[in-house]
Parts: C-alpha cells; structure tokens; sequence
C-alpha cells in the first residue's frame, strides 16, 4: 500500500491567556485611544492601522502592560518546549510591541516580521465575524510546476480539491484572549473584518540569544557581550 509522508511542518502555538474581562477591556482600549490619537499612517478602507507604523511600538515599557507581557513570557516558554529547545540556555527580549485596529473592511497585507526571531499576536478584543489569522507558504514544498497551488488552480479545475497537501494558506481561527506564536519567517496576515465592532489585536517582536555562549557557534551571543562600534 502507498503512504504518505508529511515532513517539514511549520508549528504555529496557540493558546489562552485566561486574563480578567476587565483587564483585556482596557488593553483593548488602550490600542484602540493609541489609534485615535495617531496620524493613522498606512491605513485607508482597506488596510488596517498598525501601531508600528505610528510611533507606538513600545507597549512592552508601559505599566498597564506588564501583567500581559509575563503571561506572554510564560506561553513562550511552552513554545520552546514544545520545539525541544533548552529554555535555560536562551534569554528572550521583548524588541517591539504595538498594537492593531481593524474596522468593517480592513486586514493586515501578507507580511514576515523580519526583524526579529519569533512572532507573537494576541487578541484582547475579537468579536466573531472580525476576521481569523492566515498563514502562507510562500514557496509550497509539493507544488510541481510554478503557480498550480493558487486559488485559480480550483476555479480552472487543475486541482480537484484544496487540502493540506496543495494549499498555500491556512486560516487559523482565534478568539478574544488566544496568543498565537509562530517563527519571524512564516508569512501571516488576516481576514477581513465582516462587522462593525473593531478588531484589536496586540502583536509583539521576540529577539533570542544565548545566555553562555562557550562551545556554541549558532544563536546569538550574549547581548552582555557586545559593544557598540562607536565606542572605538
């Protein structure tokens, strides 16, 4: 008998918080007073505001934050456990974290955050119909030919059926106090919100490096071990 043989799976962690109603409320309001006192930069009726993109990517130095950001620290221990990665050995920072607004229309544009190493989203406001997260492989490991996993392949009928072997996206469904991590490399965007309640999520950058790097040749060293080049 065939088999099949699905290898190289991209790990996407998702789980919940459990934080108070009240206390996800006034992060959800936080972005959303961030948002109306921006210039709104990047955003029109189709594409969502991004507080990276207006100057509010500090969440993580605010105190009203800081009960989120040690749940999140927690959840992104189970995420390297869940990998086999030696947590003890590894000293994660927080670089960026902003948060995002979708109304009636809007979503986040396919994108990798390129400047870090892991990826973190986490929804304190989401009501059902505002729009789920998607992956994409950008480069699908069983498509053949150029072009035959994209969407028109059904409609043309070169594909038969779309299903985890032929598709290059997949929407993850998420609700109001999931997280979701996932590495800097793997594409995401979002749904279209359907209603007229906001979608807000808070999205986070996570940096890795070592915390001794005596017999290591990968990772990053340790940050106590660097210098700036203006310093010579």
């Amino acid at each position: 008998m065939p088999e099949i043989f699905n290898c190289f799976p991209l790990t996407v962690f998702k789980d919940t918080l459990g934080l108070p109603t009240g206390y996800r409320r006034r992060l959800g309001e936080c972005a959303v007073e961030a948002w109306e006192a921006s210039s709104k930069a990047g955003q029109d009726r189709h594409n969502a505001w991004t507080g990276d993109r207006n100057g509010v990517e500090c969440l993580h130095h605010e105190p009203e934050f800081q009960e989120l950001f040690r749940a999140l620290r927690e959840r992104l221990q189970r995420y390297l456990s869940a990998l086999s990665a030696d947590a003890g050995r590894l000293e994660l920072f927080f670089t960026r974290a902003w948060g995002t607004l979708s109304e009636r229309g809007q979503k986040i544009q396919r994108h990798r955050h390129n400047q870090s190493h892991i990826s973190l989203v986490y929804y304190p406001l989401k009501a059902e119909g505002t729009g789920n997260l998607v992956f994409h492989d950008a480069e699908p490991a069983n498509e053949f030919t150029p072009g035959l996993f994209e969407p028109h392949s059904l409609s043309e009928g070169l594909l038969t059926a779309s299903n985890i072997l032929n598709s290059e996206l997949v929407n993850l469904p998420v609700a109001e106090d999931d997280v979701v991590i996932f590495p800097f490399k793997a594409y995401h965007a979002t749904e279209p919100n359907e209603t007229d309640q906001p979608r807000v999520s808070i999205s986070a950058d996570v940096v890795v490096a070592l915390k001794d790097a005596a017999g290591v040749e990968y990772v990053m060293p340790p940050v106590r071990h660097w210098r700036s080049a203006e310093g010579f």
